[in-house]
């Protein structure tokens, strides 16, 4: 007969496996002193176990190339939209102190707020039907306090820009300001200090855009320029951002330029500093040309924005980008097709893009657009994406997007540098703001 020791041995080895090899038993004392709390770097150990800190500044949707762990956070999604989405924003159109989120489709416009856990349609207009949208942006266009909504759009028929910008004034139908403008218009620049401009669609039988880049504003119904932007070579309003990035606080023009689809720095003096051996930005998002060097081609593909953001409030803006995996070859100039896709931050530092962070594999299809700003209006930065789920290019294929959004990218103040006092406020709540609620990882009812 066994004695009662017999079985106890093998039931201590059990419950140790299924504790794991990392979890202590309950009675166990802790092991050292607890971790200090450390400054977020940008190194590329990925997730090192010996280097995580108590505290945490990202979303736990993204995987870091950092030392810091990650907090709490959560995944906020729409339902699917049956339209295929070119471009979105966020920002407060009717001046209330709340933020709506925009968002375009080849033919129609929509503004929408997210209040807790109830997603509701404020407006829409359908745009003009020469007018195919390829880009929005949110701005205040006309000083008056309330940021528009800027869809930018070019006329199938005569390859004209379509541009038309709208006003929001609690109704359902979002207003025409001014409609029919032969202006590509894009807003550019970091978070704290962005600018719209303008660029002149080509002409027939000429280039694809007609002149330089120019700072823009809207008077009077139409846009006014002044003050022209010295660009680098094969640089155009839609493939590029400029700002300040790293510690260091250079001026940089940071593109992509199509058709090697490299992500691109550039000094104000015109001299490259770095340059990507990987794709960015790429998307089915196109202008058809006139005519364009090889008679062949009749698309110029329009990659996605690059935004500027201080994420990790560390004084330095990075740089935040989409990586979409081609589904398709690149032989074919007039047809492209994107199966997933990626967003990217990375931080300057050296004279080289060092990556930060990059998003788990949980979007369901390539990135048509994003934006970091505080969609759920709880005070937190959230990384809202767009995706594209199915072009619908053919017949019978519906076109499918879907809308995510990244809740609370950055939660904690960012820890003393090593040395430093540890201070401020406790994890979840950023300086003068009250802790987040929590927030919806449910799909709305479709």
């Amino acid at each position: 007969m066994k004695t009662t020791s017999t079985y106890l041995i093998p039931a201590l080895a059990l419950l140790f496996l299924a504790a794991g090899p990392g979890t202590a038993l309950a009675q166990d004392p802790p092991v050292g002193p607890p971790a200090q709390r450390r400054h977020p770097t940008y190194t590329l150990l990925g997730r090192d176990a010996d280097l995580v800190a108590p505290d945490s500044v990202l979303n736990p949707n993204f995987v870091v190339s950092t030392a810091s762990r990650m907090a709490e956070g959560s995944l906020w999604r729409s339902g699917y939209i049956p339209e295929r989405m070119v471009g979105l924003d966020v920002g407060d159109v009717d001046g209330d102190g709340k933020n709506e989120l925009a968002y375009a489709t080849l033919r129609n416009v929509y503004l929408y707020r997210l209040e807790g856990e109830t997603y509701t349609q404020l407006a829409t207009f359908k745009m003009p039907d020469n007018a195919r949208s390829v880009a929005l942006d949110v701005f205040d266009v006309d000083g008056n306090g309330r940021r528009e909504i800027i869809v930018t759009a070019q006329n199938d028929s005569t390859h004209a820009a379509n541009t038309q910008i709208l006003s929001y004034d609690g109704t359902k139908d979002l207003k025409l300001l001014a409609g029919g403008i032969n202006y590509y218009l894009r807003v550019i620049g970091p978070e704290n200090g962005r600018a719209l401009v303008a660029q002149k669609p080509g002409t027939a039988g000429g280039e694809m855009f007609s002149g330089p880049v120019y700072y823009a504003s809207l008077s009077g119904g139409k846009i006014s320029t002044a003050g022209k932007l010295d660009l680098p070579f094969n640089v155009n309003i839609f493939n590029f951002n400029i700002g300040e990035i790293g510690l260091e606080r250079m001026r940089l023009t940071s593109s992509i330029r199509f058709p090697t689809e490299h992500l691109i720095l550039t000094e104000t003096t015109g001299e490259k500093v770095w340059e990507s051996h990987d794709e960015y930005g790429g998307s089915i998002n196109h202008l058809n040309l006139y005519a364009y060097g090889d008679a062949a081609k009749n698309v110029e593909y329009l990659p996605t924005r690059i935004i500027l953001a201080d994420i990790d409030k560390d004084g330095a803006n990075e740089l935040i980008v989409a990586k979409n995996s081609m589904g398709g070859t690149r032989l074919f100039k007039n047809l492209r097709s994107f199966n997933a896709g990626a967003i990217e931050a990375r931080k300057f530092t050296n004279l080289s893009l060092v990556p930060f962070f990059t998003n788990t594999n949980l979007m369901p299809g390539p990135a048509v657009d994003y934006m970091l700003a505080d969609f759920d209006n709880n005070g937190s930065k959230d990384l809202v994406v767009g995706i594209l789920i199915e072009p619908g290019s053919g017949m019978m294929e519906e076109a499918r997007s879907i809308i995510f959004a990244f809740n609370n990218l950055y939660t904690v103040e960012p820890a003393p540098l090593p040395g430093q006092p540890v201070s401020g406020p406790q994890q979840g709540t950023q300086p003068g703001q009250p802790s987040p609620g929590p927030q919806s990882a449910q799909a709305p009812p479709r």
